[in-house]
């Protein structure tokens, strides 16, 4: 029996909510576990079928932190930016003041 890829889909879907095994949900409907896996690798993600592979992960970027020491004795840390825009506020607070 030829099925249509919407029955095939809603049969993945089926077995996928049911929480039965596949050699259950196979036996039960008469179906043969390799056209059922064949099936599965070839319409998933469509039709809420499980998506399965690889995920791109992307690292956490760490600030990077600086202490500025003045003539005066006063200590200033700064963290949460990174190095490019510390000098760029650095210089645009040394003109300001300057």
């Amino acid at each position: 029996m030829r099925r249509t890829p919407k029955a095939i889909c809603a049969l993945l879907a089926e077995q996928s909510a049911s929480g039965d095994s596949v050699a259950n949900f196979c036996a039960e409907r008469d179906l043969k576990m390799g056209t059922f896996y064949a099936w599965k690798k070839k319409y998933r993600g469509e039709a809420g079928a499980e998506q399965v592979g690889f995920c791109k992960i992307v690292p956490k970027q760490e600030k990077e932190g600086a202490t500025l020491q003045l003539p005066s004795g006063l200590r200033l840390q700064i963290s949460g930016l990174p190095l490019p825009e510390l000098a760029e506020l650095i210089l645009t607070l040394d003109r300001a003041y300057a």
